[in-house]
């Protein structure tokens, strides 16, 4: 199977860092920690909007996970190894144990999902099956995600694929900060993304 061109592959990595930004700033709106005001007048537009925000951010964090760490891949998937770039082990091991909680409790309908099922069928250990208190975790991911894993690797060599990681790491940012920042063009349109890749000689 031919693989997919990395300019190619790199609109599908802005795409995961973009939604996840943007679905971690509503998250900051109208989730469990919210503002008051803000957030009961986005639940009395949209009932339970806090429900499809947060299944956007952890869908996103999770297929992010995946591209920080996987390593072990299967042809077909893009992963920040395809870059010539890679995560500390410490900061790997902490994206990766989101992997399995997202998977059992959003992605997957599986008895394991059952508490009762849980205690009393498993024989190791439960944490990587437990379901996390996703009012408290989805902050830290979105952060893990964007604060430390994609300003990592905007930080490696000053040449190459840092370059476009750092600007996707400064809209990335900026997006999960501030509802009110203007996605940068040269990540959105795929003409506009080669054309800035080509720029920086990629």
């Amino acid at each position: 199977m031919a693989s997919l061109a990395l300019k190619a592959a790199f609109l599908h990595v802005i795409d995961d860092h973009r939604w996840l930004a943007a679905s971690g700033c509503a998250w900051n709106l109208v989730g469990a920690n919210a503002r008051n005001g803000v957030k009961e007048e986005a639940h009395r537009l949209l009932p339970n909007i806090d429900v499809a925000v947060l299944d956007s951010l952890l869908t996103h964090a999770r297929s992010l996970v995946d591209f920080y760490t996987n390593r072990n891949s299967r042809r077909d998937d893009i992963t920040l190894g395809l870059f010539g770039l890679s995560l500390d082990q410490a900061l790997s091991v902490d994206l990766a144990k989101y992997k399995k909680p997202i998977e059992v409790h959003l992605l997957h309908l599986t008895n394991w999902r059952d508490f009762d099922f849980r205690t009393n069928s498993a024989t190791g250990s439960l944490s990587a099956l437990d379901r996390p208190n996703w009012n408290d975790e989805a902050g830290k991911i979105a952060g893990l995600v964007i604060g430390k894993a994609l300003k990592q690797v905007s930080e490696q060599r000053p040449k190459g694929w840092p370059l476009a990681f750092k600007d996707l790491f400064q809209a990335s940012r900026e997006r999960y900060r501030n509802q009110l920042f203007a996605w940068p063009t040269n990540l959105a349109e795929k003409s506009d993304v080669e054309q800035f890749l080509t720029k920086l000689g990629l």
